[in-house]
């Protein structure tokens, strides 16, 4: 199966049929993770917020992106692995709420203690040092989202390799991709 670019109607009766391989679903997460992170740079870009650092935080975030979706994914057991999707989008609602409330303290943190290390005085170009400080932060907190995700897969994937009745028999083994 190819991935559907456009037309849901086929994607929808394929997911039905149970037509949609975990690989397959890895590439669904990363062309969505990719849509995403696009329309995000491009409001912030015609909001008026353009820099050749923005092009490179967005490109970097993708790629970081990526790079998680495919560690998540051999955590999960890679193509023999089972509900990646499920699992990916089910982990990331307490992860990335833990990194909404951390994001919005270091955002407080910033916001009042920034202007007051970050001078005329200390800094040439104060602007400059925040677009790279912010660069900074948006990939960090992408790399920790990922990270945490793949982490709690592994884990996910551990316990269902200790548990014999949890094991597929070689009827229900998925097909490699």
């Amino acid at each position: 199966m190819a991935i559907h670019w456009w037309r849901t109607d086929r994607l929808v009766q394929e997911l039905a049929n149970g037509g949609v391989s975990e690989t397959q679903s890895l590439w669904y997460a990363v062309i969505s993770s990719v849509i995403y992170f696009e329309a995000m740079y491009y409001a912030t870009w015609f909001g008026g917020y353009r820099s050749w650092l923005l092009l490179v935080e967005f490109v970097a975030v993708c790629v970081i992106a990526v790079l998680g979706l495919q560690e998540c994914f051999k955590a999960n057991g890679g193509a023999t692995g089972s509900n990646f999707l499920k699992r990916f989008f089910c982990l990331g609602v307490p992860v990335g709420l833990k990194l909404a409330i951390a994001s919005a303290v270091v955002g407080q943190l910033i916001y009042f203690g920034f202007p007051r290390v970050v001078t005329q005085e200390s800094f040439r170009n104060p602007y400059f040092v925040w677009q790279l400080f912010s660069f900074f932060i948006a990939g960090v907190f992408t790399v920790v989202y990922y990270w945490r995700i793949a982490y709690h897969m592994k884990r996910i994937a551990k316990v269902e390799r200790s548990n014999p009745l949890m094991q597929p028999t070689g009827r229900e083994r998925p097909a490699a991709d």
